[in-house]
């Protein structure tokens, strides 16, 4: 039974059900702090785009390499049907949350695929991994989800993408020094660059910057921004405690969690 379990987990974290999961999290928060109702069409399509695009950025290196005794089939047939779903909802949306779309999509084929002989991909490109990730989550769990209200606010798209962005760039920070071993030095990470210490320094100032910009833009009292405190905390501590050789699900369950949390808990007092 154990063994059953834990085979179960380990294709719920590798098939990236877990990481969709928070990326419809960030979205319910924006979609809540916005008065909209989330409808069922858009939280599934938003969780089968970020599982398909998740694995095509995992996986088409691998598919392309031949390497099949890394390649797990169910991923495929899971990831192909998020595909088809997606596309068929992509349908319905409005122009402007379509461009939105066509333009994470093409973030996401560029971070993946190669451009040009020069160099492979805009993910080998110096210094740019983790402003490409944070550009296409806030897309999809800030700019979908206000498009898709029937009152588009520019101010609150940009205090929720400021918060977002950060909390985003900070939450790649575990992963990034769980790979310092293995990571190319041409990607020139955050922690390639600082070093461990100095950049947990960085993820605390940035995570404390982002509340005092929450208390600024919401209030100190509100529902938010003490999501945010006890979120962000929760953050803080799991950074404190990464380095290279945490346990295999630290970062890809553990800190992928908090979005989870912290939805929950801005639902629950709001």
């Amino acid at each position: 039974m154990k063994k059953v379990i834990l085979k179960l987990f380990s294709f719920y974290i590798k098939s990236s059900i877990h990481v969709a999961f928070s990326v419809v999290s960030l979205a319910l928060i924006s979609l809540r702090v916005a008065h909209c109702e989330p409808t069922a069409n858009l939280l599934i399509f938003i969780f089968c785009c970020a599982l398909f695009a998740y694995n095509f950025v995992k996986f088409f290196p691998v598919v392309m390499e031949k390497k099949n005794e890394n390649f797990y089939n169910p991923i495929f047939v899971l990831s192909l049907v998020c595909l088809l779903i997606s596309l068929y909802l992509f349908i319905n949306f409005s122009l402007l949350t379509k461009i939105i779309l066509i333009i994470g999509g093409a973030l996401v084929l560029f971070y993946t695929l190669p451009i040009n002989n020069n160099f492979s991909n805009l993910r080998n490109v110096k210094g740019w991994k983790v402003y490409l990730v944070v550009a296409t989550w806030i897309l999809l769990t800030v700019g979908v989800p206000l498009v898709s209200n029937s009152v588009f606010e520019k101010k609150l798209f940009l205090q929720l993408s400021i918060i977002q962005g950060i909390y985003v760039f900070v939450a790649i920070l575990p992963f990034d020094i769980r790979d310092l071993s293995s990571d190319s030095r041409n990607l020139n990470t955050p922690p390639q660059q600082l070093g461990i210490s100095r950049v947990k320094t960085l993820g605390y100032i940035l995570l404390f910057l982002n509340f005092i910009f929450s208390v600024i833009s919401f209030g100190l009292k509100s529902p938010m921004t003490i999501s945010e405190f006890v979120s962000f905390s929760f953050l803080a501590y799991l950074l404190k405690k990464s380095h290279p050789n945490n346990p295999k699900y630290y970062s890809s369950f553990w800190v992928e969690a908090i979005p989870i949390f912290w939805a929950g808990f801005l639902y629950l007092i709001l």
